[in-house]
């Protein structure tokens, strides 16, 4: 197996595809895939009257046992109680009769909602990275793409391994998205972003190799550390 990149993979099911959903259409929630597809691009189209169901979905589809699966939702919830307060009440009430691995979720979720989001967590991670991608799709922020894009300078760090895998996951995941969700694309070929120059180069390197070719990129520089024996 190819070095790993640690909790990324999850991103790729939270692949944007920009796709409409019927307004009148109400999604089941009876696996992690239809959770996964109405949350995906909840942002064009959200749906906080069906927020409840999902809720109670999340034990029965098995997502919260998932380490993995459990920061994109953090940061996705985070967004959702924010953009809601009205229904936070109701929302609360339902969690508290959930089993506690749903429950850790959620109230992480609620306390992170009420601090100000995930942008005001100041930490370096492939994790943190899944939760601003869980908080972009829920709300549609291109401040969770700068932030993801201000991780790509470490990309070029090679000491620290947690570093290098922020900077990895970030690029891989914006590599990803930019290819399946125009808004990601546009918003990383626009002006709107803060970037200084070897960020840029970064960026239209994401942008020219698409993600497996930064996944090898990724797995070359893993290995080359490894065999430096610099990286356990």
């Amino acid at each position: 197996m190819a070095p790993r990149l640690p909790l990324v993979f999850f991103v790729l099911r939270l692949v944007l595809l920009g796709k409409p959903v019927a307004s009148q259409e109400v999604p089941s929630f009876r696996t992690l895939g239809d959770v996964d597809r109405f949350t995906e691009t909840y942002y064009q189209h959200p749906r906080p009257e069906l927020i409840a169901g999902l809720i109670r979905a999340l034990q029965s589809t098995g997502l919260t046992e998932r380490p993995n699966a459990v920061p994109p939702y953090i940061g996705f919830f985070a967004e959702v109680f924010a953009a809601n307060p009205a229904r936070v009440p109701e929302w609360q009430a339902l969690v508290a009769n959930q089993k506690p691995s749903t429950r850790r979720l959620l109230y992480r979720a609620l306390a992170l909602s009420r601090a100000g989001g995930v942008l005001t967590l100041d930490v370096h991670s492939g994790s943190l990275n899944d939760m601003y991608w869980g908080a972009f799709v829920a709300s549609g922020r291109t401040a969770l793409l700068q932030r993801l894009v201000d991780q790509l300078r470490y990309f070029d760090e090679r000491d620290d391994e947690g570093l290098f895998f922020a900077g990895a996951t970030a690029k891989w995941s914006l590599a990803s998205n930019a290819q399946s969700h125009p808004l990601v694309r546009a918003t990383l070929e626009g002006e709107t972003l803060t970037a200084d120059q070897r960020t840029r180069a970064l960026i239209a390197e994401l942008l020219r190799e698409g993600p497996g070719q930064v996944k090898q990129e990724i797995a070359g520089v893993v290995q080359q550390q490894r065999e430096a024996g610099k990286w356990p």
